[in-house]
């Protein structure tokens, strides 16, 4: 069986930023049995959690399917040309959008005062924590993805409509929204890793809890949302688990008998 793992609020709870003893010692667990641990996350790969990385993953998925690593070595890496990128960032200040910008070099720009948001400054704090730079936006913009909240006087739907013809956005719940390069998703990097290995997607299970979760949720043959997770998830997946610092991730690959 593949297993495909989100980080937040899946591996690491949101709140707490508490990696339980329990999901480490399943996810090792799970590779003994001679399943395949695979990240499957919205993050750059240089963006996650150097505990994340540390744990008995064989293979990650990042920036919703632009990035796909197994191992060592990188089976894919997209981003989106300078000209794109000056682009976006123009529609974000234009139509008063407030955005974090994720970088492949491993740092987290942010364009304007990222302090005025709670969601940003607790990201910023986070990243700043972990040892990641926090850098002002560059010019020529360089990014891979980003993700955008509401401003004061935002023209959100002038900017959807300014980018929707080369990104995807997810609206993440509130007023967030996550820019993706069409076509890539998780549910994409999914397929791209098991035609690589030439693993079928009936050996599937996703385990997520958000709504950019839902992709590979749909995607797999067999899922499980957090028991935190948002109600939307929770009402497509196969099996609703218990929250992440309740053992939620043992007990689900218990579950599916995979552990």
């Amino acid at each position: 069986m593949v297993v495909f793992f989100d980080i937040d609020g899946t591996i690491v709870d949101d709140d707490t930023q508490i990696i339980p003893e329990s999901t480490v010692r399943a996810v090792e667990r799970l590779g003994e049995m001679g399943h395949l641990a695979v990240v499957n996350t919205g993050r750059p790969y240089s963006h996650i959690d150097p505990r994340v990385r540390e744990m008995a993953f064989e293979a990650w998925i990042c920036g919703c399917g632009m990035e796909i690593r197994l191992r060592d070595g990188w089976l894919v890496r997209r981003a989106p040309g300078e000209a794109l990128c000056r682009r976006v960032r123009d529609a974000v200040r234009e139509c008063r959008m407030m955005a974090m910008y994720e970088s492949r070099d491993g740092a987290l720009l942010t364009d304007g005062k990222y302090s005025e948001n709670e969601k940003i400054a607790l990201e910023v704090e986070r990243m700043r924590a972990r040892g990641f730079q926090v850098l002002p936006l560059e010019e020529p913009p360089r990014f891979m993805k980003l993700v955008t909240f509401d401003g004061p006087g935002c023209r959100r739907e002038e900017f959807v409509r300014r980018v929707s013809p080369w990104f995807d956005c997810t609206d993440r719940g509130g007023t967030m929204l996550e820019l993706v390069l069409k076509g890539c998703s998780k549910a994409g990097g999914m397929e791209e890793l098991l035609t690589q290995l030439g693993l079928p997607r009936e050996e599937t299970l996703a385990i997520g809890d958000s709504t950019n979760d839902l992709p590979m949720i749909e995607f797999a043959a067999h899922s499980a949302c957090l028991g935190g997770g948002m109600e939307k998830l929770k009402e497509r997946a196969e099996f609703v688990t218990a929250p992440v610092l309740e053992d939620g991730i043992e007990k689900a690959l218990k579950h599916f008998g995979l552990i």
